[in-house]
């Protein structure tokens, strides 16, 4: 099977909104490049498969019916929706300005995206449809190597340290012909080392991964995020800086040496398969349910701060007046979202050779994913597609966690996702 790939950049020269903190950050600066990388496997009498993977937070549907249908309308063969994948790194030190915030659409994310620009929504869809195309022209006769290993000292539970999470490395490498070599590597992490004071853009760590193989020991790297809803650096990182970015680079590197053996075998086969599921949506709190929410979070945060608790700690408290919030202005922007009661999402399963790869279009929680990891002998890839979002357990529920609060779904769906996902594989 042949294998094309490229990579361009979306980064913007000027200063933009950034996306991920409750802040209205403008970027003053750019310290790494941002990339949209694109993966085209040319498949024999069928429609092409393509893999795009950006350094960004999230896409949604305004940008992706853009590159839907110019990859569909293009010069190259057309490639229709069902056979393309999109996911984004879900740094929080990129630029936003992404989202549809039209007939109130995404009004509530606004704080944390900015409103949409087409300037930025043209640049990442012009480039996207360049890295397909030249994608596309330089495909190759290609090998493929699978690995897995682990990777200790950059993501924990984010909730608890000593909640057992998903720190599992899984490591596809591909060989062409002309002995360029292309790393897919699959971790689950928030990539949010750099918190809200940074105001210079940056793909965070996996972005110091790629600096520090592209050119070297491969040709393109391509991080694919996991089920990171509640896994993050907050207990492990030193310090909010580019050089502790550097630092998991390193460790992240030094694993997937480590893990590497085998030989390469031809890449026979890529199927990629999309499935609709429908979940319950969680109920609208009374205004003054959540408005009490939120101040409860608050006092929280005020004690911690009083009994001098270290900075995760607060950092998790904080976070969840972040969540509160979310839920009280959702509340404050009901329109006819109030009569809906579920929501039909998109999943996909990707084969390639003998891997199954579960694509979910959340930010799906380590503790739901292991479970069908376990279950199935699966691995499972994240932020796909248009994100819906958080899908916590019953756990974070209980604790009134800001993954459950600013989440869409009720109580008890991300396992029930779990049990309808595993009943399609």
């Amino acid at each position: 099977m042949k294998l094309g790939f490229s990579k361009k950049d979306i980064t913007p020269d000027f200063p933009v909104p950034m996306a991920g903190y409750f802040e209205n950050r403008i970027s003053q600066g750019i310290n790494d490049r941002l990339f949209v990388r694109a993966l085209y496997f040319n498949i024999d009498s069928q429609d092409p498969i393509v893999l795009l993977q950006y350094d960004l937070l999230c896409l949604d549907k305004i940008c992706l019916d853009k590159v839907y249908g110019a990859l569909k309308d293009g010069k190259n063969a057309p490639i229709p929706k069902n056979r393309i994948a999109v996911f984004c790194t879900h740094t929080h030190s990129a630029f936003g300005g992404l989202l549809d915030m039209e007939e109130k659409i995404n009004q509530e994310l606004q704080p944390l995206f900015g409103e949409s620009s087409p300037i930025l929504i043209d640049l990442v869809v012009k480039q996207s449809i360049e890295a397909v195309s030249e994608a596309a022209k330089n495909c190759m006769e290609t090998a493929l190597r699978i690995n897995k290993g682990t990777i200790n000292g950059v993501g924990t539970n984010r909730r608890n340290k000593d909640i057992p999470c998903d720190n599992s490395l899984f490591i596809m490498e591909f060989l062409r012909e002309d002995k360029k070599k292309i790393l897919l590597y699959n971790y689950s992490c928030h990539p949010t080392v750099l918190n809200k004071t940074n105001l210079f853009l940056s793909a965070d760590f996996p972005g110091s991964v790629a600096a520090k193989l592209e050119g070297n020991d491969y040709d393109m790297t391509v991080f694919i995020n996991g089920s990171a809803g509640d896994i993050s650096s907050r207990f492990t990182r030193q310090q909010s800086s580019f050089s502790e970015c550097e630092r998991y680079a390193k460790i992240i590197i030094d694993t997937i040496n480590k893990s590497i053996k085998g030989d390469f075998l031809p890449l026979e086969k890529i199927d990629l398969q999309y499935h609709r599921i429908t979940l319950n949506l969680a109920e609208f709190l009374e205004p003054q349910q959540a408005r009490d929410n939120l101040q409860d979070a608050i006092h929280d945060l005020i004690d911690l701060k009083k009994k001098g608790a270290d900075t995760a700690m607060l950092r998790k408290a904080a976070s969840n007046i972040e969540g509160a919030l979310m839920s009280l202005i959702k509340i404050s922007s009901l329109d006819s979202k109030e009569t809906e009661i579920s929501r039909t999402v998109t999943i996909a399963l990707l084969k390639i050779n003998a891997s199954v790869i579960l694509c979910s279009p959340f930010e799906l929680f380590s503790s739901l994913a292991l479970v069908i990891k376990n279950k199935k002998n699966i691995e499972c890839f994240g932020y796909l597609n248009k994100l819906e979002g958080y899908l916590a357990d019953c756990d974070a529920w209980d604790n009134l966690d800001y993954e459950a609060l600013s989440g869409d779904f009720s109580r008890g769906e991300g396992e029930r996702y779990i049990d309808l996902v595993s009943a399609l594989i």
